[in-house]
Protein backbone atom coordinates (compact mmCIF):
# COMPACT_ATOMS: atom_id res chain seq x y z
CA UNK A 1 0.00 0.00 0.00
CA UNK A 2 2.60 2.05 0.50
CA UNK A 3 4.28 1.58 -2.74
CA UNK A 4 0.85 2.50 -4.09
CA UNK A 5 0.40 5.63 -2.00
CA UNK A 6 3.71 6.89 -2.65
CA UNK A 7 3.14 6.73 -6.27
CA UNK A 8 -0.65 8.15 -6.26
CA UNK A 9 1.19 11.22 -4.88
CA UNK A 10 3.58 11.81 -7.18
CA UNK A 11 1.49 11.34 -9.85
CA UNK A 12 -0.81 13.78 -8.33
CA UNK A 13 1.81 15.90 -7.44
CA UNK A 14 3.04 16.12 -11.49
CA UNK A 15 -0.24 17.01 -12.36
CA UNK A 16 -0.55 19.38 -10.13
CA UNK A 17 2.86 21.04 -10.99
CA UNK A 18 0.85 20.88 -14.38
CA UNK A 19 -1.88 22.36 -13.45
CA UNK A 20 -0.37 25.47 -12.21
CA UNK A 21 1.29 26.27 -15.95
CA UNK A 22 -1.49 28.39 -17.50
CA UNK A 23 -0.36 27.83 -21.16
CA UNK A 24 -0.37 23.64 -20.78
CA UNK A 25 -4.20 23.08 -21.31
CA UNK A 26 -5.35 20.65 -18.32
CA UNK A 27 -6.65 17.47 -19.69
CA UNK A 28 -9.04 15.25 -17.20
CA UNK A 29 -7.20 12.70 -14.74
CA UNK A 30 -8.00 9.45 -15.11
CA UNK A 31 -8.43 7.56 -12.22
CA UNK A 32 -8.83 3.66 -11.09
CA UNK A 33 -12.34 2.71 -11.99
CA UNK A 34 -13.74 -0.64 -10.72
CA UNK A 35 -15.10 -2.20 -13.84
CA UNK A 36 -18.06 -3.89 -12.66
CA UNK A 37 -19.32 -0.53 -10.32
CA UNK A 38 -17.98 2.19 -12.84
CA UNK A 39 -16.78 4.00 -9.41
CA UNK A 40 -13.79 5.17 -8.63
CA UNK A 41 -11.91 2.54 -6.65
CA UNK A 42 -8.89 2.75 -4.66
CA UNK A 43 -7.65 -0.40 -2.96
CA UNK A 44 -4.72 -2.82 -1.91
CA UNK A 45 -3.67 -5.31 0.37
CA UNK A 46 -0.76 -4.60 2.94
CA UNK A 47 1.23 -7.58 4.44
CA UNK A 48 1.65 -7.00 8.07
CA UNK A 49 3.83 -10.70 8.89
CA UNK A 50 3.34 -11.50 12.12
CA UNK A 51 0.25 -9.25 13.62
CA UNK A 52 -2.42 -11.19 14.44
CA UNK A 53 -6.04 -9.65 13.05
CA UNK A 54 -6.52 -8.12 16.29
CA UNK A 55 -3.81 -6.12 16.69
CA UNK A 56 -4.37 -4.85 13.28
CA UNK A 57 -8.25 -4.00 14.06
CA UNK A 58 -6.88 -2.18 17.01
CA UNK A 59 -4.20 -0.31 14.38
CA UNK A 60 -7.08 0.87 12.33
CA UNK A 61 -9.79 1.87 15.01
CA UNK A 62 -6.63 4.00 16.57
CA UNK A 63 -6.02 5.38 12.81
CA UNK A 64 -9.58 6.11 12.38
CA UNK A 65 -9.59 8.22 16.53
CA UNK A 66 -6.36 9.71 15.41
CA UNK A 67 -6.62 11.11 11.72
CA UNK A 68 -10.31 12.08 11.54
CA UNK A 69 -10.80 15.14 13.18
CA UNK A 70 -14.74 13.90 14.54
CA UNK A 71 -13.96 9.87 14.54
CA UNK A 72 -17.73 9.33 15.61
CA UNK A 73 -19.02 11.42 12.61
CA UNK A 74 -16.92 9.39 10.10
CA UNK A 75 -17.35 6.03 11.46
CA UNK A 76 -20.41 3.94 10.14
CA UNK A 77 -19.14 0.25 10.82
CA UNK A 78 -16.83 -0.06 13.57
CA UNK A 79 -17.06 -4.32 13.50
CA UNK A 80 -14.52 -6.16 16.59
CA UNK A 81 -15.76 -9.70 15.34
CA UNK A 82 -14.67 -9.40 12.36
CA UNK A 83 -11.78 -6.40 12.02
CA UNK A 84 -13.23 -4.56 9.93
CA UNK A 85 -14.52 -0.58 9.53
CA UNK A 86 -16.46 1.47 7.64
CA UNK A 87 -16.33 5.61 7.31
CA UNK A 88 -17.97 8.39 5.58
CA UNK A 89 -15.42 11.28 5.48
CA UNK A 90 -16.28 14.62 4.21
CA UNK A 91 -14.47 17.34 3.72
CA UNK A 92 -15.38 21.73 2.38
CA UNK A 93 -13.74 22.20 -1.06
CA UNK A 94 -13.05 26.19 -1.80
CA UNK A 95 -12.93 27.61 -5.42
CA UNK A 96 -9.65 29.22 -6.92
CA UNK A 97 -9.79 32.89 -5.70
CA UNK A 98 -11.07 35.36 -8.01
CA UNK A 99 -9.24 38.51 -8.95
CA UNK A 100 -10.14 40.02 -5.71
CA UNK A 101 -8.25 37.17 -3.58
CA UNK A 102 -12.13 35.89 -2.37
CA UNK A 103 -12.85 32.36 -2.24
CA UNK A 104 -16.31 30.99 -2.64
CA UNK A 105 -17.72 27.51 -1.29
CA UNK A 106 -16.90 24.70 -3.83
CA UNK A 107 -18.88 21.95 -2.13
CA UNK A 108 -18.11 19.08 -0.13
CA UNK A 109 -16.53 16.12 -0.92
CA UNK A 110 -17.67 12.57 1.09
CA UNK A 111 -16.31 8.85 0.05
CA UNK A 112 -16.34 5.91 2.02
CA UNK A 113 -12.98 3.99 3.36
CA UNK A 114 -13.28 0.31 4.71
CA UNK A 115 -10.54 -1.15 6.08
CA UNK A 116 -10.65 -5.02 6.94
CA UNK A 117 -7.96 -6.81 8.40
CA UNK A 118 -6.87 -10.57 8.93
CA UNK A 119 -4.01 -12.35 10.39
CA UNK A 120 -1.05 -10.97 8.78
CA UNK A 121 -2.59 -8.19 6.73
CA UNK A 122 -5.48 -5.79 5.91
CA UNK A 123 -7.25 -4.45 2.97
CA UNK A 124 -8.31 -1.13 2.34
CA UNK A 125 -11.09 0.29 -0.27
CA UNK A 126 -12.00 4.11 -0.80
CA UNK A 127 -14.60 4.45 -3.04
CA UNK A 128 -18.16 5.98 -3.74
CA UNK A 129 -16.16 9.73 -4.02
CA UNK A 130 -18.80 12.21 -4.63
CA UNK A 131 -18.31 15.86 -4.94
CA UNK A 132 -21.80 17.21 -3.43
CA UNK A 133 -22.73 21.00 -4.26
CA UNK A 134 -26.49 22.37 -5.28
CA UNK A 135 -27.08 18.37 -6.42
CA UNK A 136 -24.48 15.15 -5.64
CA UNK A 137 -22.31 13.77 -8.91
CA UNK A 138 -21.33 10.78 -7.99
CA UNK A 139 -17.37 10.66 -9.60
CA UNK A 140 -17.16 7.53 -12.03
CA UNK A 141 -15.88 5.90 -15.29
CA UNK A 142 -12.82 7.46 -14.43
CA UNK A 143 -12.74 10.71 -14.94
CA UNK A 144 -13.15 14.13 -12.45
CA UNK A 145 -14.45 17.16 -13.89
CA UNK A 146 -12.39 19.34 -11.36
CA UNK A 147 -8.61 18.44 -11.24
CA UNK A 148 -8.67 19.64 -7.70
CA UNK A 149 -10.97 17.75 -6.20
CA UNK A 150 -9.03 14.71 -6.92
CA UNK A 151 -5.07 16.35 -5.91
CA UNK A 152 -6.92 17.31 -2.77
CA UNK A 153 -8.70 13.66 -1.79
CA UNK A 154 -5.26 12.32 -2.73
CA UNK A 155 -3.31 14.63 -0.40
CA UNK A 156 -5.82 13.77 2.38
CA UNK A 157 -5.29 10.27 2.07
CA UNK A 158 -1.60 10.15 1.40
CA UNK A 159 -0.53 12.08 4.04
CA UNK A 160 -2.52 10.04 6.68
CA UNK A 161 -1.14 6.23 5.00
CA UNK A 162 2.24 7.36 5.04
CA UNK A 163 2.91 8.23 8.30
CA UNK A 164 0.77 5.21 9.83
CA UNK A 165 4.06 3.55 7.92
Amino acid sequence: MKKAVSMLCMVMAVLFVKAQDKAVPVEPYKVPVDSVTGKITYEGIVEVKGVAAGELYQRINAWFQSYYKNPTEVIRENDSINNKMVGKPRFRLSNQPDKNGVKTDGGVTQYTITVAAKDGRYKYEITDVNWKQISVFLLKDGWIPNHHLILLLTMIICSSLIKQH
